[in-house]
């Protein structure tokens, strides 16, 4: 888990002092609560999502012409394919898996 970027992402002008574990997280904010470890890995989890899904969703505009009725392919069905796998992606997302891989033009 990457403590700092999850800080720097959900908690806005958060008073921390942090090394790289969350046992070196020192919480300096007396307007709310530390989170807890538990909290924190959600929002790691959260933040990965949604990188994957920025991620996703560029490679679905780079291909947006390949979607064009004149495009002109002898692979269109496989790039069809592809932007399916695409949007189908999050679903069958986990930490580490591989985005579809794109096709030959």
């Amino acid at each position: 888990m990457n403590i700092i970027k999850v800080l720097n992402k959900y908690f806005e002008n958060p008073e921390w002092c942090c090394g790289e574990t969350y046992e070196s997280l020192e919480w300096l904010d007396m307007t709310r609560p530390k989170p807890t470890f538990e909290e924190m890995e959600q929002l790691y989890g959260d933040l990965l999502k949604e990188e994957m899904r920025e991620e996703r969703n560029q490679l679905l505009k780079d291909s947006d012409y390949t979607a064009l009725p004149d495009f002109p392919s002898a692979n269109k069905q496989a790039w069809l394919d592809y932007r399916q796998q695409l949007r189908d992606f999050p679903s069958v997302w986990s930490v580490g898996a591989s985005f579809p891989v794109k096709p030959i033009s």
